[in-house]
């Protein structure tokens, strides 16, 4: 298989993310705008979705659809959003010279970056520090974007819930939370790869899985409007 891609059920779907640590994401905490939640592994929330997810295909446009889900998702629910064109430009501005154009990934940061240009968000984009500052914000505000590794049973939930387990290798991937399930202790989300992925395109992806994926230098973004 070409990088940037994975095997699923003998289909290949593309991935796609790439980013550089950048410290002036640092100014701009999500923990900032959500407030304090009593007890929140014990809180049920779900955002609404698209009726249709995108799928990208053998594309490794994972941040254009992660992104586009974003704002196709509620609070938001804007209901046409094109995701290749949100990729393509994310590659023109990113931190790495050379992609634009390729098949190749992008960045959340640029991703966002592509949103707020088009005026599909109006505020700042924010990023996570943990899986908690993660959870309270879904809780109370929206859907987050998360930028990670992608481990081979991540590929594969079993009952819905994805694994880390495998060697994910230089493998990336972008996709949205958009809930939370205390019953599983597992954030819902929701990927770019069809229907018949997971539980009709979507899984649970458990609490501490999202945690060490943050400390292997994942990254969660999200912006709300004012």
């Amino acid at each position: 298989l070409a990088e940037g891609h994975v095997l699923v059920e003998g289909t290949v779907v593309g991935t796609g993310f790439v980013q550089e640590p950048d410290p002036r994401d640092d100014n701009f905490p999500l923990g900032a705008v959500v407030g304090a939640v009593d007890d929140p592994r014990s809180k049920e929330k779900v955002w609404q979705l698209p009726a249709h997810l995108l799928n990208q295909g053998s594309t490794n446009s994972c941040v254009g659809h992660s992104c586009a889900h974003f704002i196709m998702a509620a609070p938001i629910m804007s209901h046409t959003v094109d995701a290749i064109a949100l990729w393509r430009r994310a590659q023109e501005i990113d931190e790495f010279a050379g992609d634009e154009g390729t098949n190749s990934g992008t960045s959340v940061r640029a991703g966002f970056k592509a949103l707020r240009e088009r005026n599909l968000i109006t505020s700042d984009y924010r990023w996570a520090n943990d899986a908690d500052e993660t959870l309270r914000f879904i809780l109370t505000r929206g859907s987050v974007v998360v930028g990670s590794k992608w481990y081979p049973g991540m590929s594969e939930p079993l009952n819905g819930v994805m694994r880390l387990t495998g060697n994910p290798g230089s493998t990336g991937h972008a996709y949205l939370l958009f809930g939370f399930s205390p019953d599983q202790d597992a954030f819902l989300m929701a990927n770019s790869w069809g229907p018949s992925w997971g539980i009709n395109g979507c899984a649970f992806l458990p609490y501490d899985a999202l945690d060490q994926l943050m400390q292997q230098d994942g990254v969660v973004c999200s912006a709300i409007e004012d």
